[in-house]
């Protein structure tokens, strides 16, 4: 399907932003050198923060180098997530950018057990979404979407009104 493939598409362009997009990490030991695309930096201390580019912070991730500022895969901020996503049923709740994408490359055997609470968290998201393109409230109305729910919507605005278009009864037809 046409719409489908527009979708992906559109979806793959926010996977590069996001890998390209700069991530604030905390630095684990001291390093005295430590060579970047972007160049050398010196005399690192552990606890120092750095702001790097995601991918280069995937590397220093995996080298044990260095962990990310925010742990927002911790199972007090996804519960506190999804209480707030429950107790506020017309609005959406403010979430870390990218946070999809985040949640995708984070979650593993180690913290499975967040996945209900975080399959939780996306249906009832996708649910206000659905009301609000019935609604046909613009995608700029809408507040605290996502960089991927925002994607989403204007694809979910677009058929939701197309079909309006298609349905809706003409004047000239009576």
């Amino acid at each position: 399907m046409v719409i489908v493939e527009g979708f992906k598409q559109a979806l793959r362009v926010l996977e590069v932003e996001f890998e390209n997009s700069l991530e604030e990490v905390l630095v684990l030991k001291d390093v005295q050198r430590l060579n970047l695309p972007t160049g050398a930096i010196e005399n690192l201390k552990a606890g120092s923060s750095l702001r790097v580019y995601r991918w280069v912070a995937e590397k220093l991730f995996e080298k044990e180098v260095a962990k990310p500022a925010e742990d927002l895969l911790d199972m007090k901020t996804i519960l506190q997530l999804r209480w707030k996503e429950k107790s506020e049923p017309a609005e959406l709740q403010p979430l870390p950018s990218y946070f999809y994408l985040r949640v995708r490359g984070g979650v593993s055997r180690e913290n499975s057990e967040l996945l209900p609470h975080l399959k939780d968290i996306f249906s009832l998201r996708l649910a206000k979404m659905m009301s609000f393109a019935a609604k046909r409230i613009p995608a700029s109305m809408v507040e605290n979407l996502t960089a991927e729910e925002k994607v989403f919507y204007e694809h979910l605005l677009d058929i939701v009104n197309a079909w309006y278009g298609f349905i809706e009864v003409r004047k000239d037809e009576r």
